[in-house]
């Protein structure tokens, strides 16, 4: 059955009415790209929020869809709605969550922690489409230890993502299921989704203007360079945070003066209020074409 464009399974069906048997949940969906996974997530969510309070957390960094990429998001949806309620960042520091993974899990589990003080009753999790490798796979175990779903859904292909189910079948609480990838889905190739980035990135900072800062009382933390040399901090990215560090806004340092104690950045801010940390990342990006590149 299409809805909307899109092929709705009747396991996807099957999915809901289960969701909607119990009184609440958290869902983490795992599995690469190109499986339709981001699309399932957004098809539970937008049923369940029929009837209940629901969460929407974007944990894919790359293809981010909330917030801007090299952020985590969270939104909260009700009455069938599809413009969130409220809506939370916290910034990652980059594309990828490779040489962030604190910053990622971190961030998750603090919108998780926030999605559930809001009242929601079901949490669904779009992780990210890096699974390939060890690293990767210890990543997600992490992540799912950390945030410990009620329910764990792979959308696999073949087997690919045994080794990392393979530790959570049988652990209380938990459910383990595996569905097939979406038959709508499309293939994107490398190059679209490094095109996609960089819209993103355009479209947030273009209405983004300068900004003059003290550095006096603020904190700095993340992927802070060793050296305050100026045409190190040229250009990177960072997350303007208050003082629960979710993210302001995102910003590119155009200097940093550290004689005046001043940086000034560009940013898509009315004012400056609120912000009490700087995240630096470790990405260079060009407000103009969107292009981004990480010193790592």
């Amino acid at each position: 059955m299409k809805e909307n464009g899109v092929i709705v399974h009747p396991e996807w069906r099957e999915l809901v009415s289960g969701l909607r048997g119990t009184k609440e949940a958290v869902v983490y969906l795992l599995g690469a790209t190109d499986t339709g996974k981001s699309t399932l997530c957004r098809f539970l969510v937008e049923e369940i929020s029929r009837d209940s309070v629901s969460a929407y957390l974007d944990c894919d960094t790359g293809q981010s869809t909330i917030g801007p990429p090299a952020t985590v998001g969270l939104a909260l949806y009700r009455d069938g709605g599809r413009v969130p309620f409220r809506t939370a960042l916290r910034f990652v520091g980059s594309t990828s969550p490779s040489g962030h993974l604190i910053q990622e899990m971190a961030g998750a589990a603090r919108l998780l922690q926030m999605a559930h003080e809001s009242d929601a009753s079901y949490i669904i999790i779009d992780s990210p489409g890096w699974v390939s490798g060890l690293v990767a796979g210890e990543f997600h175990i992490r992540m799912i230890d950390i945030l410990n779903p009620g329910l764990l859904l792979a959308v696999s292909r073949e087997d690919e993502l045994d080794p990392i189910l393979a530790n959570f079948r049988g652990r209380p609480g938990m459910e383990v299921r595996t569905l097939s990838p979406s038959l709508s889905v499309r293939t994107r190739s490398r190059s679209w989704r490094t095109w996609y980035r960089m819209e993103k990135f355009r479209d947030y900072f273009s209405r983004a203007v300068s900004w003059e800062m003290p550095l006096e009382g603020v904190g700095f933390h993340g992927r802070v360079p060793e050296t305050f040399r100026e045409e190190v901090w040229r250009g990177l990215l960072v997350g303007l945070c208050d003082r629960e560090m979710l993210a302001i806004s995102l910003g590119i340092v155009e200097s940093l003066d550290v004689v005046r104690g001043i940086i000034r950045f560009r940013a898509p801010l009315e004012n400056l209020g609120g912000i009490s940390s700087i995240q630096v990342g470790s990405v260079y990006l060009d407000p103009a074409t969107g292009f981004s590149q990480d010193y790592r």
